[in-house]
């Protein structure tokens, strides 16, 4: 009995998304950005050297931190 309400399960969350639907928590975009009022606001992180913001997509990761320019990954690097 419960083999079938499984089968079941599976048959239609496959027709589902076969006609176009979204199933909650599996579809789930993960969109760097969010509607606002004046437009779409894109994610900004902060630089670790300098404090200056960024966009996540402008940003130069070093050892999983965000940087803003080169100049400012090297003054990291000889911080170290």
């Amino acid at each position: 009995m419960i083999l079938k309400l499984i089968i079941f399960a599976v048959i239609a969350g496959f027709i589902y998304r076969l006609m176009g639907g979204n199933i909650p928590f599996i579809d789930k975009a993960k969109s760097k950005k969010s509607e606002h009022e004046f437009g779409e606001i894109e994610a900004t992180s902060e630089c670790a050297s300098c404090g200056t913001y960024m966009t996540e997509d402008d940003a130069l990761i070093y050892h999983k931190k965000s940087y803003c320019s080169t100049e400012c990954v090297e003054k990291a690097k000889r911080l170290k």
